[in-house]
């Protein structure tokens, strides 16, 4: 059996998701304990910063450690508890036995295997509320009573985007520009941009330090052509959505295979004005299920096909739910499920 690795001098590493929500909560992560000292160690230390999504989070994870030591700390936010992330969890914490573990996240698919992540470990804070909600809430019960006046202000535009607020008066360009740091993070991937954007809202200076305007112009361009693509397709996906039950199907396998496919759920849930569920296949093989309505329908569509085995897992949120059709489910299957579902959703 192989010595865990030495933990002395190593630093807090942290995973979260590439969208607002993500970012925000690692900005105050990195706020917390370079700036601050207060969380998840005492003291100011060096915070490592990376992004990924439960698809990447095993590379994402093995390049933080590898050829170092183990971290003191691993804090991971934002980030669905799926079965590559839960297993890659559980390797590390066998190589690096005396890591402490934080996870705090919002997703059903993390709500749904909650058992499991706190027997990784007791440092998890899983909840309806976005995951930078829940990030302050923990913060300040170890003492931090205040965030800059940046960070503060993204985190009540996540509230907006994550639908768990709405919006009050002059908020309207800070939600624009934190939506626009959401698609133009998810669609470029670019690390780089992702970790400027963190240390920008962690930083410590005043709200009215600027960020590079080049990258915001970047961000907003990148934004502005990703929206107007999925625009685009959905408009004419809409025209082959067939009703299923009290639901809108459409079929988009061979049609869309890129990252964005909840953004066109969304699209064509705007367009048709009533629930859709849209499948979609990655360029892995992976079949997708997304389902977007009012309310939380959408999540207890899903839930009930992981129920009934045509689903091996679940993410997303109440009004946009993911699932991860199973192997083997056949169209016709998926259809009649559907229409069963949606008349109890």
């Amino acid at each position: 059996m192989s010595r865990p690795r030495s933990l002395a001098g190593s630093p807090v590493v942290v995973i979260a998701d590439w969208d607002a929500d993500g970012a925000t909560s690692a900005a105050m992560i990195y706020y917390a304990q370079r700036y601050k000292g207060v969380y998840p160690l005492r003291g100011s230390h060096d915070v490592a910063l990376y992004p990924s999504g439960p698809r990447g989070f095993p590379d994402a994870l093995a390049r933080a450690v590898e050829g170092k030591r183990c971290p003191e700390a691993l804090v991971v936010l934002d980030i669905p508890l799926a079965d590559t992330v839960y297993s890659a969890l559980k390797r590390f914490l066998g190589s690096c036995s005396g890591a402490r573990l934080v996870y705090i996240d919002h997703h059903y698919a993390t709500l749904h295997e909650s058992s499991k992540l706190y027997e990784l470990t007791e440092e998890a804070l899983v909840g309806h509320k976005p995951t930078a909600v829940l990030t302050y809430s923990l913060l300040q019960s170890m003492g931090l009573r205040k965030l800059t006046p940046r960070l503060q202000a993204f985190m009540r535009a996540v509230g907006v985007l994550e639908k768990d607020r709405r919006p009050v008066r002059g908020e309207d360009k800070l939600v624009r520009l934190a939506a626009s740091i959401s698609k133009a993070t998810t669609v470029l991937r670019d690390e780089e941009l992702w970790r400027r954007l963190v240390l920008w809202l962690a930083s410590p200076l005043p709200a009215e330090t600027p960020f590079d305007m080049k990258v915001v112009e970047r961000v907003l361009e990148v934004a502005k052509r990703s929206d107007a693509e999925i625009e685009e397709k959905a408009k004419m996906l809409a025209f082959e959505a067939r009703r299923v039950g009290y639901i809108k199907f459409v079929d988009a396998r061979g049609k869309w295979s890129g990252r964005g496919a909840s953004a066109l759920a969304s699209k064509l849930y705007k367009i048709l004005r009533q629930p859709v569920a849209v499948l979609v296949e990655r360029d892995d093989g992976v079949r997708l299920l997304i389902v977007r309505s009012r309310g939380e329908s959408a999540y207890r569509l899903a839930v009930g096909l992981l129920r009934e085995g045509l689903a091996e897992n679940i993410g997303g949120h109440s009004s946009l739910a993911v699932a991860r059709l199973a192997d083997g489910v056949d169209l016709g299957r998926l259809l009649d499920a559907l229409r069963r579902l949606s008349l109890r959703a």
